[in-house]
């Protein structure tokens, strides 16, 4: 207790210190923020939020009623009534209020966020930021739109008969108009990022245009992040790829036929960032079901999936090879078929193609990747396609993978 009431003690002289000093930074970035958020379409990192650093909290309940999204709060010294450390979920944000003879402090500890006053310029919240509200100013705060946010507030120079009003929510008109985080990375790196989205997003698009359309493309974008471990770009591309009709249950099943290809160590971090999303946007997960087989069906099952991805020469492969590692290859046939390939969501020529970039985008996996280039040739994914996708995917894994993956094309088309 001492430790925390030493901490709390040391953030509040900081706060009262450079409070002001940090409102009129964040006017110039803000300014800056909002003209780059209008002229370009940003594709930057997303930050993300440690909860082991600043406690999550339990839901906040007792005020669900005054925000939109969920919020959670976590008192820091409760038995004093100190400091009260609040979680914000992408795009969770309070209603507009006010404090009646009050000063209410904020200190961004995590992630990305905004404060707003009525008639001032935003403030882009993100660590270290502190703002000191005045008294009877109407304002709201919340998470910015691709990130969480946590902030430490109390309240100071609280006169007799203070009070809190609670007025009208902001509504997604208004919210919208604020740029998501990644809008940072346009400040502090501009001509890096125009250079950046110039490429990967305008010269790369317009190359493989008549090979890709955006729902392929964008499909193809989340499982090369998934297996180079792209998890800040994947957060950002995820909303992206979701306007772009790539429906959750695609997503889902994208991330989940990756575990056999990079594992759950992996994949889990992805997972919970899929998770996190969909429910910002109003998702209810769990999702509908989309197996088709049970754990007494999926050998056989996957092994009709193995078939049709590579012919008829598979269908006893899961019983063949040297005795001391013959399970592996019927767990090929029962896990990594069997429980992925045969379920519904995507079909069978969209799995051997996000196993293409899967094996692609990680390296080291050419024999695999050559097996399945003539799997996708099988299913009916030409050369012309897979150059596309490799293509398209290359602003995110670099020339050298790039490379290497167009040269197991080259293999498997002179029979190599």
């Amino acid at each position: 207790m001492k430790i925390i009431t030493t901490v709390i003690a040391l953030l509040m002289a900081v706060a009262n210190i450079n409070a002001q000093e940090n409102m009129k930074e964040n006017v110039d970035l803000n300014n800056r923020l909002v003209l780059g958020h209008q002229q370009t379409d940003l594709h930057d990192a997303c930050p993300n939020v440690d909860f082991n650093v600043w406690p999550k909290g339990e839901l906040n309940s007792a005020y669900a009623k005054y925000f939109i999204g969920n919020s959670y709060l976590a008192p820091l010294d409760a038995e004093n009534g100190g400091p009260v450390n609040v979680t914000f979920e992408p795009r969770c944000r309070n209603n507009w209020h006010i404090h009646h003879k009050s000063v209410q402090v904020l200190i961004c500890v995590a992630g990305q966020g905004w404060y707003v006053e009525e008639g001032k310029e935003p403030v882009v919240l993100r660590p270290g930021v502190v703002v000191a509200i005045p008294a009877e100013a109407k304002h709201w705060h919340g998470a910015a739109k691709d990130s969480w946010m946590q902030h430490i507030t109390y309240m100071t120079k609280v006169e007799e008969g203070a009070s809190n009003e609670w007025l009208e929510p902001v509504l997604d008109a208004e919210y919208d108009k604020l740029p998501a985080s990644n809008a940072l990375l346009s400040v502090t790196d501009p001509e890096y990022m125009q250079r950046f989205n110039a490429f990967a997003y305008g010269e790369v698009v317009e190359q493989v245009k008549t090979r890709l359309d955006d729902h392929t493309r964008y499909i193809c974008y989340l499982a090369t992040l998934l297996s180079c471990q792209g998890i800040d770009e994947y957060r950002e591309l995820l909303p992206e790829a979701l306007n772009k009709g790539v429906t959750p249950v695609e997503v889902k099943e994208i991330v989940y036929q990756a575990t056999a290809y990079l594992g759950m160590g992996r994949v889990r971090p992805f997972l919970s960032a899929t998770n996190e999303i969909l429910t910002a946007r109003g998702i209810t997960l769990p999702l509908t079901s989309q197996s088709t087989t049970t754990m007494e069906t999926r050998r056989e099952a996957g092994t009709q999936a193995q078939v049709d991805c590579f012919g008829d020469g598979m269908r006893d492969f899961w019983k063949s090879g040297p005795e001391d590692s013959r399970h592996i290859n019927k767990w090929l046939a029962d896990n990594c078929f069997g429980d992925y390939y045969t379920r519904k969501g995507l079909n069978l020529n969209m799995r051997e193609l996000i196993t293409f970039c899967f094996l692609a985008a990680q390296g080291g996996c050419e024999p695999q990747l050559k097996g399945h280039i003539a799997g996708n040739y099988h299913v009916g994914n030409n050369k012309d396609m897979l150059i596309a996708v490799i293509s398209s995917n290359l602003p995110f894994i670099g020339y050298p993978r790039t490379l290497n993956a167009l040269n197991c094309i080259r293999s498997v088309e002179s029979g190599n």
